[in-house]
């Protein structure tokens, strides 16, 4: 495990209600590795279950959390982040209250301050969603 719970928002711009993620479990220059467990009083729960906007935004998330932790060990600040667009999302189930999730992203192509990159939301060894997103990040300005 690179980040716990307790450490999460140093690697992420988002503050809770909406923080999508708890735990980062991988991370290198390509790829990330994140885990979440769904709480009764997430935003995106309705029902009992994790909807659409929840798994969304737990991929773009954890893209958020490679991109945080390669920074901060540049020890560079860590970069906003905006979803572009998304291709291709197809959900597959809602995980309910109480399950841990297992997301991953990896970097398809990265072309100056948008990424590409394809992510997967698993729950009891199952795929339940998946998309490819674009995401634009904000590039701190230089002050010279």
């Amino acid at each position: 495990m690179l980040v716990t719970r307790d450490e999460i928002i140093q690697y992420i711009p988002q503050r809770d209600p909406l923080v999508m993620i708890h735990d980062i479990v991988q991370a290198t220059h390509t790829h990330a590795v994140t885990r979440f467990e769904v709480l009764s009083n997430n935003v995106f729960v309705k029902d009992g279950f994790l909807r659409e906007p929840g798994l969304v935004e737990n991929i773009a998330q954890t893209a958020a959390a490679q991109m945080g932790y390669m920074y901060k060990k540049k020890g560079m600040s860590v970069p906003i982040g905006y979803i572009a667009s998304i291709k291709d999302l197809n959900v597959f189930g809602f995980p309910p209250m109480g399950a841990v999730l297992n997301t991953s992203v990896k970097i398809i192509h990265q072309v100056m301050n948008v990424i590409l990159v394809e992510g997967f939301v698993h729950f009891d060894g199952s795929v339940i969603c998946q998309c490819e997103m674009r995401i634009f990040i904000e590039k701190e300005s230089s002050s010279e």
